[in-house]
């Protein structure tokens, strides 16, 4: 499972979410820009984004969201879920891979305060017309193009956030 950024597929109207902090206790003040990325598996449907989030244009942290029940990823998953599992599929979690440049727990917070029916909303949007443009051959073509350039090494976290190494999970 591989992820990329919704612009890649949907173009440069794909909208961004940015917000200027100032004064926060435990982040640096300045313009956070939180871009959604979404999978490019076919078969998938994981119903989750990677929030990458931008500092000064520098990528600081990755957020993973899944918006939906803990049943639906459980049926997903194929077997029960333990607590670790189900926080990194439901609701908001910082990924293993994430460069966390800023407080990760500050950062989950932010994102939180975010979070709003609005915010959740597009979030379910985006990922249905990401769906919807990867099955079509201009979006397939754009996804190649895409993953050419920025396959992960073998050896780096799989992007997905299972906490594997690319090449035992998304990468076979």
């Amino acid at each position: 499972m591989s992820f990329i950024a919704a612009g890649e597929v949907l173009g440069a109207t794909t909208p961004t979410r940015t917000v200027r902090l100032h004064g926060h206790p435990h982040l640096p003040d300045g313009a956070y820009t939180l871009v959604d990325s979404y999978c490019i598996d076919p078969g998938c449907d994981c119903r989750k984004t990677m929030v990458l989030v931008y500092y000064e244009r520098r990528h600081v942290s990755t957020i993973a969201y899944g918006w939906e029940t803990t049943a639906f990823y459980q049926a997903w998953y194929g077997r029960p879920l333990d607590s670790q599992t189900r926080a990194e599929m439901q609701g908001p979690s910082i990924v293993l891979g994430s460069p966390d440049l800023v407080a990760p727990e500050s950062m989950l917070e932010l994102f939180d305060t975010l979070l709003d029916d609005a915010y959740q909303a597009h979030f379910r949007h985006q990922y249905a017309r990401f769906r919807a443009a990867i099955a079509t051959q201009a979006g397939k073509d754009r996804v190649v193009t895409f993953v050419d350039r920025f396959k992960p090494k073998p050896n780096a976290p799989c992007p997905c956030g299972s906490g594997r190494k690319f090449k035992r999970c998304c990468g076979r």
